[in-house]
This record gives C-alpha cells, structure tokens and sequence, in this order.
C-alpha cells in the first residue's frame, strides 16, 4: 500500500469515504494482478497506473475514473477479465478499462494496422464516455514523462505519436494543462538536439526578458487599476514547443519570436473583459487585424479569450489574452473542469463543443473503410486552424484553415454535402474548390439526385467530408461494377441471369467464395474473375468449378459489349491513346481496377491478343452520352493573336478546351497541344477541318497519331 499514500492523500481531499474505499480496492486489484512485472526503468508496474491516476486526482475526477486508471492495463496484461471486474466494481468501470486496453488477442498484418485499429477501438469508447480518453491521455503523460528507459528509436516512434495524436486529442478538448506537457516531452524526445540547443537559448535571455515583463506587467496594472476594473495581470512565457513551431513553419528567426511579449489578464466578467481591451487598446497601439474575439466565437475545442496584439511606446509586440476566471479555468482543464468545478460547467462551450466532435466521430466511423482512413480522417480534425463562416441566416460554422463550400456543405449536413452542385460566396457563384476566409456568408446550392463528384476529395479537408465523399464513390463504384459484371455474365451466357434459379445462383456464388452473388457480378466487373469462367461453369455443373476446369470461350464466340460513356469509375479511357466514339476500340481488363479502353492499333494494347483473359472485345453504343477527351497537335506560325483565334473556333464548334500546352519549336513555329471534349469522330474530323484553312497554321493532327485499320487520315 505504500504507493497508494499520497494518491490517497489527494483523493481524501475531494472524495467520499466510501469513494475513496472503492479506488483503494481497485489499488489493491492491480497491485495483486502485477505483481512481479516491472518497467523498463526498473520500477515496479504498479508505479505507472498509480501516477496516472494522480494526475487525474488533480483535475479532481471522479473515483470510478481513479478506480479504471488503477487497473487501466489488468486486462491487457494479466489474467483478469472485463467480467471479473463488472462483478466487482460495476459495468462502468469495467467498461472504462476495457475502452482503455488494447486488442491483443487478434493477429493484425502489420504493427500500423494494429495501432490503427487499437486507437479506432479507444476512439469509439470515448464516444460512449469521454472518461476513457481522459485515462488514456493521463496514462500517456506519464509514460511520456518515464521514456528515458526506452531505446532511441522507441522513444521517437512513441514521441511522435504523441505529437500528432495525443497532444492534438488534448487540445482538441481544451484540457490545455495536459496539453502542454505532451508537447514539451514529445519535443524533447523527438527532437532532443534541437530541444536542448532551443532550451539553453531561452534561459541566456531569460534574464532581460524579465525586467521588460516586469515593466510591461506594471504598465498594464496601473492602467486597469486606474479605470476601476479589478484584474489580475500575468506575464507568460512561451512554451518552447511553440517557440519551435513558429520557427519551423517560418513564422521568424529566434530572436523575432522572443522579441514579442505575452500577457494574461484575467477579469471578474465578461463585461470587464472587453473594457479591459479598450483601457489596454488606449494604452498601447493596437495592430490592425491581430484582435481575435473568441468570447462571442469560441473555438472549435471551446476556449473563450479576447486575443490582441499591440506594438508598446518602445517598438516591442505584446500579445494579450483577456478572459474571466471561470474562462481561464476552462482553458486549463477543457472537458476535465466538469469534475473539477461541478457548478455551472454543463452548458460551457468546451463540453458542447466535444460532444458535436464525438458525434462527428461516430458519423465517420459508419463511414470509413478501414481504421488506417478513420485514423488519418481523426488527425485530419485534430490540426483546426479554424476560419469562422457564416450561414445565410447567421449561423456560425467553424471549419479548419483551407476548408472549401465543400467542407462547408458537409458541415451543415452529410445530405447537403451530398446534393451540393454549387456555393455563393458573398452572393457572387465562386468554384466549390475555392479556399474559405473568415467572416464570409456562404450558400450551397442543391440539387435533389445530384451526388458527390470524386474529383471533390483532391480540395475537401475536413475528415467527415472525405469521409462521406470516399464512402459515397466507393459504393456507386461497387455498383456499377455490379452493372458491368452483370452485362458480361449476361453477354458471356447468351442469355439473362433470370433464367437460371436462386440455387444456381447462390451454387456459382459459393464455389467462387464470394460472400454473395453482387459480390461475385462486381469480381466480374472489376476484372478479378472472367465472366467466361463463371458462364461456363454456370451453365455446366457449378460444382465443379476449379482451376483445372478454367476454360474461357474463344475470342471470336464473344460478341461485344456496349460502350455507353457512362461507367465513369468501372470503365475508364486510356490516356496513352484517348479513344472517342467511332474509333475501333477493345478492353482491357486491369484486375481490380475494372476496364481500360484502348484504340484498336495502340501499341500498349496489342499483346492483349495473346491473353485471352485479360481481352473483351467492346464497341460504342448507339446511346452514347457526355465529351470524350482527345488531344490535338497545332503546328502553327508565332504570330500575334493565333491562340485566341484558334480558341475562338474550337468553341465555336463546341469542342471543350480542358488543357493547353505550348512549345517552341524554333523561333518562328510553335507547337501548340490541345486536350480538348468532343462527341465523336466526326465532331472531331470536323473541329480539324475548320482548324487546317486558318493561314499560319501549318499542320494540325491528332495526337497519338494512331490510323485505325482501313482509314489513312482522320
């Protein structure tokens, strides 16, 4: 018991008696179930969950979360079962535990897929109780503050992932304490020259840092102290993580970021707060665009705090926190302060604010594919630089720097994200990619049967966006693939899958070990399986289906599929040789990634003949719909006005100019390349005919230059 004194000590300063008797019980459950393991450091394990539980004594938690941080790691590292510890603490604290500890019991194929799917576990528990990531941050400060044991590689592997994950969690929740120590320890183990040449640095000009704070602290005083308000005035040191992120993200040198001064003033009010600005604004020259009013916009975590920066009679930058006590004490604990000070902390913006952010984690859990995405869409949300937007009714939303009206529709809703075709910004139509800035109003523009276009993930940044955009093309992909795998089972067989019963079906489905029969028709689709395969097997005896059985149909017998520009993520056009509707065209089937349409002569595509599985032959349908991208190659003569001309014609034949390149080719001629969309070889033969009688174009073509058979010029 000698461990669990000076915990108990502390806990006897804001618990029950009773309390206190349950957490020394669950002490006396871990030490049983570790004794005899030890630390790296040499230390007993019981030494670790007892000083995690301490640093949640001092945010004053309450006893079932110190009885869960005792016993944090019994069942991940001893002989003790979620049952065992329902039976004798309660469902809350074996939920607790068991949220906390890891999945050791199942065989992962790579050490990140098991962090990944140990952190998308405890993510999820702290969905259903905030509690578990608070002992999770509690039992990573402290191994944080225990690394030195560990081996340099290790310490940089878990440094790391404290500084992209745990201290963002931390702040995140406003719990700003924890916050800052994560940071330092992270720093320091991450980066130890760096932290140490940064460290010594800050102490040489410690000493004359301190007689301008001094100066200033007084200055400020005595101006507030003068007007009547009751304030208290801090001078605050930088911490040195943030020192060194200012110099790696080149906000200035060393000494530009230690030449700017920082104060707290903490008020009796809101009211005092924003008098306090003006007294403070009078007094020293305030900079233009450096206030920040997070009282009436708190940030994404909650905090509240007016932000200024001013340049003092002597040339120096102050910076300036102003917030009320119960604001300041907020900021400390963010989410902890619930326990820490119980009256009139439900309705404070940091708990709304976490509980908006665990909903949003549920959503995207429903959504992801895996917890490699879920974890990157997580750390996505946890860097919110934020911009603050408006609603054309006023509704404030908050969104992380560089978020576009894409960003901005999911944000509002995961149906408005999904019927989104346009945004005004300002009451002007702008582009969806277009990067947001505080203070503008924003409209989204719907459509019902409208739905994300995949080209939104390259600019959306927010997790639930990417998320519902990736879940969204992921299953139009799924079924178009069940479309196209349906029309080549279908054109293989001769004859429609509704001639053929459930149990054939489900035989064909069970044999090719697919989990259904849309599964197997989207294989198909995909290239995994030949649809050949299947109807042979299909219209044989599916039972016998296996690898020496594996015979295709002959080229010849297959008669072609019909190409109608509208399987956008199944069926895609080759770039080496871009065909438009009337080229001669076969299909190449990619395993996995679905159909590449090629022109019959395309050099990339000629050994497909020899491989009879990986060949369908295909043809356009007379239902062709949308632009088919081409490339045209001008050689023309460098004169003034010839681009404009030339742009002029193609659109006057409604050809749609995607992308321009130009070349010189001596200093009279210059090769201009146009991709542009046309309907067709005609649409196209056209275009070129209009282009050719232009004078100081001296020959146009287009590129690759492939000649289908029969046919000596397009």
């Amino acid at each position: 018991m000698a461990y669990f004194a000076d915990l108990k000590n502390v806990l006897e300063s804001y618990l029950e008696p009773k309390q206190v008797a349950d957490a020394e019980r669950a002490y006396q459950v871990a030490e049983c179930a570790h004794d005899g393991q030890m630390r790296s450091s040499g230390d007993p394990y019981i030494t670790h969950p007892v000083a995690a539980a301490n640093i949640l004594a001092e945010l004053h938690l309450d006893h079932q979360t110190i009885m869960a941080a005792l016993m944090h790691d019994v069942i991940e590292d001893c002989d003790v079962t979620k049952q065992d510890l329902s039976e004798q603490f309660g469902e809350t604290v074996a939920d607790l535990v068991e949220g906390v500890s890891k999945l050791t019991q199942i065989d992962f194929q790579s050490k990140e897929q098991a962090q990944a799917e140990n952190f998308r576990k405890m993510m999820m528990a702290m969905t259903q109780d905030i509690r578990v990531i608070l002992i999770k941050l509690a039992d990573r400060l402290h191994n944080m503050q225990t690394l030195g044991a560990l081996r340099p590689d290790k310490r940089r592997r878990i440094a790391r992932e404290t500084l992209e994950i745990y201290a963002p969690i931390a702040n995140r929740l406003g719990i700003h304490r924890i916050k800052e120590q994560l940071e330092l320890l992270g720093f320091a183990n991450m980066y130890p020259m760096r932290y140490r040449v940064l460290r010594e640095s800050v102490k040489k000009v410690r000493g004359h840092r301190k007689e301008v704070v001094e100066r200033i602290t007084k200055q400020l005083r005595d101006r507030l102290k003068d007007s009547g308000l009751k304030c208290q005035v801090i001078g605050r040191e930088k911490s040195l993580y943030s020192i060194y992120k200012k110099m790696r993200d080149k906000v200035g040198t060393f000494n530009e970021v230690m030449d700017i001064y920082a104060f707290r003033v903490i008020t009796d009010s809101e009211d005092s707060s924003y008098r306090a600005l003006g007294q403070i604004h009078n007094l020293f020259k305030p900079i233009p665009g450096r206030f920040k009013d997070y009282i009436a916009i708190p940030k994404t975590n909650g905090y509240q705090s007016l932000h200024t920066v001013l340049r003092s009679k002597s040339g120096m930058h102050v910076e300036v926190q102003i917030r009320t006590e119960l604001m300041d004490q907020m900021a400390e604990h963010g989410v902890a302060a619930h326990w820490l000070y119980k009256a009139g902390t439900s309705h404070h913006p940091a708990e709304t604010k976490a509980r908006e952010w665990l909903q949003s984690l549920i959503e995207m859990q429903q959504n992801v594919g895996d917890s490699i995405e879920f974890i990157e869409n997580v750390k996505i949300d946890l860097y919110p630089d934020e911009v603050y937007l408006f609603t054309p009714k006023g509704k404030i939303i908050e969104l992380p720097k560089g978020a576009t009206p894409v960003d901005f529709a999911y944000a509002i809703h995961t149906d408005v994200g999904n019927t989104c075709i346009a945004c005004k910004i300002d009451k002007q139509f702008s582009p969806l990619s277009t990067p947001l800035v505080n203070g503008r109003t924003v409209e989204i523009i719907t459509a019902p049967g409208s739905r994300p276009n995949p080209a939104w993930l390259s600019y959306a940044v927010t997790g639930k966006a990417r998320t519902n955009i990736r879940n969204f093309v992921k299953n139009m992909r799924h079924d178009e693939a069940v479309h196209l795998g349906r029309r080549l089972l279908e054109q293989s067989l001769k004859k429609p899958l509704d001639d053929f019963s459930e149990d054939m079906l489900q035989q064909i489905t069970d044999v090719t070990r697919y989990s259904s029969f849309d599964d197997l028709l989207a294989g198909i689709g995909l290239g995994k399986i030949a649809s050949a395969l299947v109807a042979h097997r299909l219209s044989s005896n599916p039972d016998k289906l296996d690898e020496s059985s594996k015979k295709t149909d002959s080229q010849e017998d297959r008669s072609p599929l019909a190409i109608k520009g509208t399987e956008g993520l199944v069926i895609k056009y080759a770039r080496c040789c871009r065909p438009i509707p009337g080229d001669p065209i076969m299909a190449y089937v990619s395993p996995g990634r679905g159909f590449n349409i090629h022109r019959e002569n395309c050099p990339n595509i000629q050994r497909a003949h020899k491989q009879n599985d990986h060949y369908v032959p295909v043809e356009w349908s007379e239902e062709l719909e949308g632009d088919f991208t081409t490339e045209l190659r001008l050689q023309v003569f460098n004169q003034r006005g010839v681009l404009a001309q030339i742009t002029n014609i193609i659109a006057n034949q409604e050809g749609n100019i995607i992308n321009i390149d130009i070349n010189e080719l001596d200093g009279d001629v210059n090769i201009i390349t146009f991709q542009i969309g046309v309907k067709n070889r005609v649409h196209l033969a056209s275009l070129i005919k209009k282009l050719r009688v232009i004078p100081f174009v001296n020959k146009v073509y287009r590129h690759p230059d492939i000649q289908p058979k029969g046919n000596k010029s397009d």
